[in-house]
């Protein structure tokens, strides 16, 4: 049997689209036993995806975190009548649809409040938003034009924080000559480290900055609704605080609700204890790693992908600055806040930087990180070199 309808080339923009469409058309269906349907054909798409293996790997693993979300929304959660918005009391302009029984609200009311609830994943307005972990949005009643050129001007930023990385790839010996970070040495490795950060952070608010433009100017959202996609890099002074407040949390809800199931559900741990919390944690980091790791097999090779390996030793150094922690206490030992500030971000560094090899050194091998972007603007205001040429670039005289 054919299945060639399905093919597209080059992949993936009908097909994201319709898989998109399918998690959409799920979250505006009232609730239904035949609601879970929808994940039917939605496997069926993932399936084709993986044996047609046209799509990169960002594509991919954009749709496997996806996947997720969607397991969460259309098997684990009776979406219409467990999430709601929270009523936005000091804003008069607020678009948030907070009717609570939103199964019984017109269609167009049902695809409003499902599109709001598609474009945050992080749950900004919701009940079950984690207030804790996001940074501070814009305040009350701020003037759209202002928000919409504050927005504009941190988009600016970060396309050349962007630039900066692409930049990078073309320098670095690690990525440009496909060696990957450990054999380049640690010089290399350190600035890799910091490159692939900066890079993957711009890249990720670059299109959180034009999301936010385009749907507060549409009216579809208002400013508060779009507050900074990452947090503070000041307080990331462990790897608990760094993925729990200073990294993006797109993923954050799904990853927990699955890991709440595997804890409670199939493991039978009690809600909220002690252990239950630990295994929740490390779920949710395999879960992430598997994410990872099925988006890569589709443009690599089964197997050669170290993102389960990579998420799956993030609780160990939870583990070890904790037992740190409590060993220093114990001793009575405490550091000046600049020290201890400053020791923090020295163990984080130094943390990734072993681990993140791991994850990254199959995708540059592969290819799968090399430049793709054959323009500059900072090259081209500061040496007129618009278009750069293929081959490594000389930085700084290095």
């Amino acid at each position: 049997m054919s299945f060639a309808i399905f093919v597209w080339t080059p992949f993936p923009h009908a097909y994201l689209a319709l898989y998109l469409a399918l998690i959409l058309a799920a979250l505006v269906t009232p609730p239904s036993p035949h609601r879970r349907l929808f994940f039917v054909p939605i496997l069926v798409l993932t399936w084709r995806l993986i044996h047609d293996a046209q799509a990169g790997y960002l594509t991919s693993t954009l749709w496997f975190g996806y996947l997720l979300v969607a397991s969460d929304y259309i098997l684990l959660t009776d979406v219409q009548r467990e999430l709601h918005q929270v009523p936005d009391t000091a804003d008069s302009r607020s678009t948030r649809v907070t009717i609570r029984n939103i199964e019984y609200a017109p269609l167009k009311a049902r695809i409003k409040w499902a599109l709001q609830l598609f474009i945050s994943p992080r749950g900004v307005g919701w009940e079950h938003e984690p207030r804790s972990a996001i940074p501070s949005g814009a305040p009350p009643n701020t003037p759209r034009i202002k928000f919409i050129i504050r927005q504009s001007a941190c988009l600016v930023v970060a396309f050349l924080c962007f630039d900066i990385m692409n930049l990078h790839l073309r320098w670095n010996p690690a990525f440009y000559a496909r060696m990957g970070m450990v054999s380049a040495g640690w010089t290399w490795r350190f600035v890799g480290t910091a490159g692939f950060g900066m890079g993957a952070a711009a890249a990720l608010s670059t299109v959180h900055y034009t999301l936010s433009i385009i749907f507060v100017a549409l009216g579809v959202s208002v400013p508060q609704d779009w507050p900074p996609l990452f947090g503070d890099l000041a307080s990331a002074t462990s790897v608990r605080a760094f993925w729990s407040r200073s990294w993006h949390q797109l993923f954050r809800r799904s990853l927990c609700a699955h890991a709440k199931i595997i804890s409670g559900t199939i493991l039978g741990m009690p809600d909220r204890s002690t252990i239950s919390l630990c295994v929740q944690g490390c779920c949710a980091f395999m879960l992430s790693g598997l994410v990872h790791y099925l988006g890569e097999t589709v443009p690599m090779k089964l197997g050669r992908s170290g993102s389960l390996i990579f998420f799956g030793i993030q609780p160990i150094g939870i583990a070890l600055e904790t037992l740190a922690g409590t060993l220093a206490q114990r001793a009575g030992v405490q550091l000046p806040r600049t020290a201890s500030q400053a020791l923090g971000w020295m163990w984080v560094f130094a943390w990734f930087s072993l681990t993140l090899p791991i994850m990254q050194d199959p995708l540059i091998k592969t290819g799968q990180m090399d430049s793709r972007v054959d323009v500059s603007l900072i090259m081209g205001l500061s040496r007129g070199m618009w278009v750069l040429p293929s081959g490594r670039i000389n930085l700084f005289g290095v």
